[in-house]
């Protein structure tokens, strides 16, 4: 039995497209694999901020990511800039931290800046 050059082709083809779409799913998943890591990572160091910043009369709270630096294959530093908005007088306090977590999203420092 011989296969024409037609049949080879569109084989090859469809063949190299179903490659490429598993290869496009495998870093798709790595990508929200890595956000969801360090969405945890994040939440553990706005908490502990949380832990040690002043949020009476706060009308507002905002935390604003400054840097995000990969330390080694398990702690990320992390650094914050929080804004506390206050309801009564329209003023605002200003903190800002650094963080290190590990991967589990454990915070394994805590500095205030």
């Amino acid at each position: 039995m011989t296969m024409n050059t037609g049949s080879k082709t569109a084989i090859s083809l469809s063949i190299a497209a179903l490659l490429g779409l598993s290869l496009t799913c495998n870093v798709n998943a790595a990508q929200t694999h890595g956000k969801a890591r360090t969405d945890k990572q994040i939440q553990a160091c706005v908490a502990e901020i949380g832990l040690h910043a002043d949020y009476d009369q706060a009308s507002r709270v905002v935390h604003r990511v400054e840097s995000l630096e990969q330390r080694n294959l398990v702690e990320m530093k992390i650094g914050i800039e929080t804004t506390v908005f206050l309801k009564d007088d329209g003023s605002e306090r200003e903190y800002r931290a650094s963080c290190v977590t590990d991967t589990m999203g454990n915070l394994v420092k805590f500095h205030w800046l």
